[in-house]
């Protein structure tokens, strides 16, 4: 790869996870700020859990639409359109008044909550095979990096000037990066970093899925077992999401400041751990093809074990607790990246959107239930318990599953690269 362009790769990269980032923030700031509108509208944690199960339902009926239009059109004009109704429909929910109103319109916030499978197909592209998991590592860390810029301004403009002024900031910046990117990334075509195709003029209209093909993507078996996997996998990151900061305001009994400097260091742990899973895993993966299944294996048993230590170790020790907090957030994401880098490994170029999206409704129609069970789990028996309850069991099951994955995933990526391999002998002769 000629230094320029991996120069300008990079670029792409680092754009992409400035939106992502920020947009994660904008999803993640409702966790900061759940206890004032628990109290503003009297509501329980059930309920509170519902807004999130909501959002999350509504965002997995449009997956398969938005990985088929990203297959279809302009990556980058649909994440920038992405942008924009990030924008619109964060500020549509600072009007509501009363707890209906504002529940529906949190809910229509999941319209363009599925950019990821855009901007994986896109890093894809600008990335060979070997090398995709750091790119995609990076963009794996947009959920800990978001929640970290998440939760400074929370914290420091949502309890300050109040969650209705913090929803309007958020949703401006939707709108500025949706021209940030559309400005500065430009499209490459589907299959541009695949070795087999190197050297070949390529049509990014030549190959492109039909919608009812989609869901043929299943019968891949690399592709099943990544999606139950994803099921269960997903699980307790909704769950932490929505309620660890509230759990440490409300269980803990730390203050505001001293919840956001605690999730300060896990996330910038966080963010470190995408990276280096996504590194492992490329290292892995050029030795053995079913590397990137057991770094995914041997991390989701690890993260079990690292959050059921932390959330059981002794309130007033708040120092252990931070530290034990730490290392399971540098475990915890390190499957992420090796997730997102396999579905690439076993399809096709004009697929991996709609593959990734797949991947997410699977990992999505379970999960975005996981904030209300854990709400219902906390009304009787505590939030710690809840949170625990909802990630151990469902880790352990999806540790299973990527066992399973690690013993055929290399069949089918095998084939998927003699399939690139015809497709490059086809184009050489019609265009030789």
């Amino acid at each position: 790869m000629k230094i320029s362009y991996l120069k300008y790769a990079w670029f792409v990269a680092i754009i992409l996870f400035i939106f992502r980032s920020l947009h994660m923030a904008d999803i993640y700031v409702i966790s900061v700020v759940l206890p004032q509108i628990l109290e503003e509208f009297q509501i329980t944690y059930a309920s509170g859990g519902a807004i999130f199960t909501a959002t999350f339902a509504f965002s997995v009926l449009l997956y398969p639409v938005w990985g088929y239009l990203f297959d279809k059109y302009s990556r980058k004009t649909l994440i920038s359109l992405s942008g924009i109704l990030w924008g619109i429909t964060t500020w549509l929910n600072t009007l509501p008044r009363n707890f209906l109103g504002f529940f529906i319109t949190r809910t229509l916030t999941g319209v363009d909550d599925t950019p990821p499978s855009g901007i994986n197909s896109l890093i894809s592209d600008y990335f060979p095979p070997k090398s995709r998991g750091k790119p995609l590592g990076l963009i794996n860390a947009t959920g800990a990096f978001g929640a970290l810029i998440g939760t400074v301004i929370g914290v420091m403009l949502g309890y300050y000037y109040g969650w209705r002024y913090l929803f309007l900031i958020t949703g401006g910046v939707g709108i500025l990066m949706a021209m940030v990117v559309y400005i500065s990334i430009k499209d490459v075509p589907r299959g541009s970093s695949e070795p087999e195709l190197a050297g070949l003029k390529l049509e990014d209209n030549a190959y492109r899925i039909k919608f009812k093909e989609m869901f043929v993507l299943i019968k891949r078996p690399s592709l099943l077992f990544l999606n139950l996997q994803g099921f269960f996998g997903v699980f307790p990151w909704q769950c932490l999401q929505a309620w660890v900061f509230t759990y440490m305001l409300k269980e803990r009994m730390f203050d505001e400041s001293k919840a956001m400097i605690v999730m300060l260091v896990w996330l910038t742990v966080m963010v470190i751990g995408n990276l280096v899973g996504g590194a492992i895993g490329d290292v892995l993966f050029s030795k053995m093809s079913s590397g990137r299944a057991i770094v995914g294996a041997v991390d989701v048993f690890l993260s079990a074990l690292a959050l059921y230590v932390t959330l059981i170790w002794p309130n007033e020790d708040i120092i252990g607790f931070t530290i034990l907090g730490a290392i399971a957030s540098f475990i915890l994401p390190m499957a992420g990246p090796n997730v997102s880098a396999a579905v690439t490994d076993v399809t096709e170029p004009e697929v991996r959107s709609s593959a990734d999206s797949l991947l997410r409704i699977f990992e999505f129609a379970g999960s975005s239930t996981s904030p209300l069970i854990a709400g219902y789990l906390a009304d009787l028996y505590g939030l710690g318990l809840g949170i625990l309850y909802v990630s151990v069991s469902t880790w352990v099951v999806c540790g299973i599953l990527f066992i399973i994955l690690a013993l055929v995933i290399p069949k089918d990526i095998l084939e998927t690269r003699n399939r690139i391999r015809s497709r490059a002998e086809l184009l050489k002769k019609t265009t030789g």
